[in-house]
């Protein structure tokens, strides 16, 4: 009998053999082996992988204005909205508390005193500076002077002496009429002039505040009284009175 040959390999083989004994492959295979042998897979080395990219940066992203109305605001940020409010309200209450007063005050106060004039005794007793807007009443016996509104006076009197009359005197006879106090004596034209002063209810009914000055000089009694409303008295005092006192002169 012929020997039959291994498939696989080609070697031969004796009848009743059933492996191959060259390959080791089963005999008896009347067709070649087609299914597939499984392919070794060799491993490769792993690639590395790209570094991955940077996140570019963010940009801001620009607020949009809610068409909404916003919230109400806590109840710190209202108390503190109210604080100008309030500041105000009490700059206003003080310009008015303060108009109100300097209003009360014009109208109380003295008028303004213009630039003083000399003036002359047209006998040439005497002369002093006196305002240049007030009224003057010349007499034989002396001058007198009025504001524009008639309530204030200074007048200069000089009057032939009685006999056994003084400068204290003729001031204390003044002093009585008027309810007038002593005050200490002044220095007025180079001479001491006895001084009486106090407050005194006018034939209006309105307070006075009056000053009496008398001399003798020369033989002949000087008398230099000044009134005016009381709430008046000190600012007039300043600006006429004192002034009128300090220029007078005998001539």
């Amino acid at each position: 009998m012929d020997a039959d040959t291994c498939l696989r390999c080609g070697a031969p083989y004796a009848p009743g053999q059933t492996v191959c004994f060259k390959c080791g492959a089963p005999l008896g295979e009347t067709r070649p082996n087609t299914q597939p042998v499984p392919a070794i897979k060799i491993p490769q080395p792993e690639e590395s992988a790209p570094p991955a990219a940077e996140p570019a940066p963010s940009l801001p992203v620009a607020r949009v204005a809610s068409a909404t109305a916003e919230p109400p605001a806590p109840p710190t940020q209202r108390k503190r909205r109210r604080w100008p409010l309030l500041a105000l309200v009490v700059v206003l209450v003080l310009a008015a508390g303060g108009g109100s007063f300097y209003f009360v005050r014009a109208l109380t106060a003295a008028p303004p005193v213009a630039t003083q004039t000399l003036y002359q005794d047209p006998q040439h007793r005497f002369h002093f500076q006196r305002p240049t807007l007030w009224a003057v009443t010349t007499t034989s016996d002396g001058v007198t002077l009025t504001d524009t509104d008639g309530t204030s006076t200074a007048t200069v009197t000089v009057a032939t002496p009685n006999q056994g009359d003084t400068a204290q005197s003729r001031a204390d006879a003044l002093a009585t009429s008027l309810g007038l106090t002593a005050a200490p004596p002044q220095t007025i034209g180079g001479d001491t002039w006895e001084q009486r002063t106090g407050q005194f209810t006018g034939a209006d009914g309105a307070v006075r505040q009056a000053a009496v000055f008398v001399t003798l000089h020369d033989g002949l009694l000087y008398t230099i009284q000044v009134t005016s409303p009381v709430a008046s008295f000190s600012s007039l005092n300043n600006l006429v009175f004192q002034p009128l006192l300090a220029s007078f002169q005998f001539s």
